[in-house]
């Protein structure tokens, strides 16, 4: 990594530590970051038009549940591969 892509990511850490409010931070290098201190409901990358397509199709709580994070069920002790 660069110095200047650290300074980047250090101005979006700043950025949304102080802007809780938005789940995305632009950098001046136009660079989209995770806001890491953002209270809220998941949002699609701004720049996916795909997400912005299904949402005004299907609604953003349909989108949510698409992307959700899937759960895995923990291995049986018997299924444990050693």
């Amino acid at each position: 990594m660069s110095f200047e892509s650290l300074a980047d990511r250090d101005y979006a850490l700043e950025a949304g530590r102080v802007r809780t409010d938005c789940a995305w931070v632009l950098s001046d290098r136009d660079v989209w970051y995770p806001n890491p201190f953002y209270v809220g409901l998941r949002v699609p990358h701004p720049e996916d038009d795909s997400a912005h397509d299904y949402v005004s199709e299907h609604g953003i709580d349909a989108w949510r549940d698409l992307t959700a994070p899937k759960t895995v069920p923990p291995l049986e002790e018997w299924e444990i591969p050693y």
